[in-house]
């Protein structure tokens, strides 16, 4: 289930919902799907507001509502995908279209919950030092929502850095509060995947004392998407292929199999601090881009495919950030 935040092209930001991927392409709005299956299928006079309130706006409230919002959601699903293949044209109890095209859709970050959790180092070849830090916690930075643009946004390239970067990386969503997760019980934390572009302006983060900060936390610097893909649609994240293309050229390519610190060691580490749904830890770059090659540093116009098998291709193009 690859599950959105969507509006149509042309719509206000305000209008964006939840939406499900069902039939060829098409996004159907859960919301008004799920009212209309309450109201007319089952007759439940308060299926409008129910509808309202286990299908929200925004997938991190939806994650908050917890299992009963989860099973809305499958019902919704279930309804919907047989929905579309005997009346693609349906309308809502409002009169509005139940199923769009995806290529009429703007699609947001699936989510923009509370912290950003990244992993570095986190691959052999973008380590160093892997063998020498063997067995030891794993290196984390955090980057603020103010980083997060969906797909087919701009990322603003710093008028200060020279060395801007990029990353495909497996983005790992919580789906409940949870504290002290042991291994063997992460993935039940877990409410699905989607990936994040790790942006770094390299050279500021080099030289900022003690670690990145700007290099890594500017705005527009964490993409995110396409979509939220339910973690029943991949049971086992730990063998992925990944790959990086700018301007359809390959710099990096990966398999999430050769993390040095898998996903369920990751959760139970982080999880000595509370996690809430909604939050995301994206678990490190197989390494290359800009690391490997100099002169690979993005440019404005230049235009970054990050793809993961199983969940698609978030796509972002770089643009000069406008002088103030």
């Amino acid at each position: 289930m690859k599950l959105m935040r969507y509006s149509r092209k042309g719509e206000i930001t305000s209008q964006a919902r939840l939406g499900v991927l069902v039939g060829r392409e098409l996004v159907a709005d859960l919301r008004a799907g799920y009212e209309r299956y309450l109201v007319e299928d089952i007759g439940n006079p308060k299926g409008r507001e129910l509808a309202a309130i286990f299908l929200p706006s925004y997938v991190a409230q939806f994650l908050h509502v917890g299992s009963a919002a989860w099973e809305a959601l499958s019902e919704a699903y279930g309804w919907l995908s047989d929905l579309v293949k005997a009346e693609p044209s349906a309308l809502g109890l409002h009169g509005e279209q139940l199923f769009i095209p995806l290529a009429e859709c703007r699609l947001y970050a699936p989510v923009r919950g509370s912290k950003i959790i990244a992993v570095g180092r986190n691959y052999p070849g973008h380590a160093k030092h892997e063998a020498k830090n063997a067995g030891r916690a794993p290196f984390f930075f955090v980057k603020p929502p103010s980083c997060v643009v969906g797909p087919g946004r701009d990322i603003l390239k710093p008028q200060a850095a020279r060395q801007l970067d990029c990353s495909t990386e497996l983005a790992v969503v919580i789906g409940k509060q949870c504290k002290h997760v042991p291994e063997d019980k992460a993935y039940d934390m877990v409410a699905g995947y989607t990936i994040l572009n790790d942006v770094t302006a390299r050279d500021i983060g080099n030289g900022e004392r003690g670690g990145a900060l700007l290099g890594k936390c500017f705005d527009t610097f964490a993409p995110m998407g396409p979509w939220l893909v339910s973690k029943v649609e991949i049971p086992d994240p730990m063998g992925l292929r990944m790959q990086t293309r700018v301007n359809g050229e390959k710099r990096q390519e990966g398999d999430t199999g050769a993390m040095l610190h898998a996903i369920p060691r990751l959760i139970s580490y982080l999880s000595q601090m509370t996690l809430m749904p909604g939050d995301v830890i994206a678990t490190g770059s197989a390494g290359g881009g800009a690391l490997a090659r100099a002169e690979w540093a993005l440019n404005a116009g230049d235009v970054i495919e990050c793809e993961i098998e199983k969940i698609g291709t978030l796509v972002n193009a770089v643009v000069d950030e406008p002088k103030v």
